[in-house]
């Protein structure tokens, strides 16, 4: 027994042995097939690094003027060539050259004249006013042409202002009867401390009251040297739609304009604010009204105006929008705003059992 022992370990020896040898070249093995492909799944600038293209922004939307919009073109815009006048024409593509000039049988010249008395008598257009640079044209108040100006818009019109200067300020506060001031205008060291200008950014005023024209335009409007000229908020009248504001002053808002019928018959109809309308519609004096649209910038450098166009182009289109025929009597009571006090006392909070 003593002499079996080495003989059966033998055999036991050499097949652990020959096991321990397989298994060293199945592991040699799996490296050498391993290794490449470990190598090959490595990050490598070379074979994993895209190229970065280049391309273009693509081309704008295509845009046309709406039918039922008008551009006036008397002697108050400036209407030479890269001004201001000449640069909103340009913008909403009215007028093609021709004797020298530009034309289109959708200018208006003459307040006083027959095709404004028809359009103040008729409904649904939009009267684009570029910066009145070299004059403002002056009527009576009282007199009929301004009456007409009053008509035009109460009868459920547009009437869009620029800005760039206080003129539309005056035109408006003159022939509507406001009293609307640029900010700060109590002087230099009152207000904001910049005399009639305001350094801006104005921020979008983004409500359920905001039309849906202006939800894809600038969240921000900047001043662009002293081109934008802001109205102080407080001298803004009722019916007011603030749509770009600073915390003091706005260089964008509509404001809704309403006469009514006069109870003495055969006199002009009567300024009334919006949110008086229903108490005269049940007397049996309704309203009718359109709205004032005041952008205050003034397009003398057309280079720098692509976010104040986007503003432009909205309010043009304004009164194309099927929605805002809704708001042209507003003879029926509405439901006043609950307006929100920021410092009155929170409720307490619902602490449980």
């Amino acid at each position: 027994k003593m002499g079996e022992g080495p003989t059966r370990r033998g055999p036991i020896m050499q097949l652990i042995a020959a096991v321990a040898g397989l298994i060293a070249v199945v592991a040699v093995t799996c490296l050498v097939y391993v290794g490449p492909a470990a190598q090959a799944a490595a990050p490598s600038e070379l074979l994993t690094q895209e190229l970065v293209l280049f391309k273009m922004e693509p081309p704008p939307e295509p845009w046309s003027p709406p039918s039922n919009l008008w551009l006036y073109w008397g002697e108050a815009p400036n209407k030479r060539f890269g001004h201001s006048g000449d640069n909103v024409r340009h913008l909403v593509k009215l007028g093609r050259m021709a004797g020298g000039e530009y034309r289109d049988p959708h200018f208006m010249f003459d307040w006083g004249s027959q095709t404004f008395r028809d359009l103040s008598e008729s409904c649904c257009t939009a009267m684009l006013m570029p910066p009145m640079k070299n004059n403002m044209p002056i009527f009576n108040a009282n007199a009929g042409v301004a009456q007409r100006m009053r008509n035009y818009v109460a009868n459920g019109n547009h009437l869009i202002f620029t800005g760039g200067s206080l003129v539309s300020i005056e035109f408006m506060n003159r022939y509507f009867f406001y009293n609307i001031e640029p900010v700060s205008a109590a002087g230099t060291f009152k207000g904001s401390g910049y005399g009639n200008w305001s350094p801006g950014p104005f921020r979008k005023l983004i409500d359920d009251e905001l039309p849906w024209v202006y939800k894809m335009t600038p969240d921000t409007l900047y001043q662009d040297h002293t081109s934008v000229s802001s109205m102080d908020l407080r001298s803004l009248p009722s019916g007011t739609t603030v749509l770009y504001m600073t915390p003091k002053s706005t260089p964008v808002f509509l404001i809704k304009f309403c006469q009514r019928l006069s109870e003495r018959h055969g006199e002009p109809p009567i300024k009334t604010l919006p949110k008086d309308c229903w108490r005269h519609a049940k007397r049996g004096y309704p309203c009718s009204c359109g709205t004032i649209t005041y952008i205050g910038y003034d397009w003398h450098y057309d280079q720098t105006a692509a976010d104040w166009d986007k503003v432009m182009l909205a309010a043009v289109e304004y009164q194309s929008d099927p929605d805002v025929s809704t708001t042209f009597s507003p003879n029926c009571r509405q439901t006043p705003k609950v307006i929100e006090d920021p410092h009155a006392p929170l409720p307490p909070p619902m602490c449980g059992k």
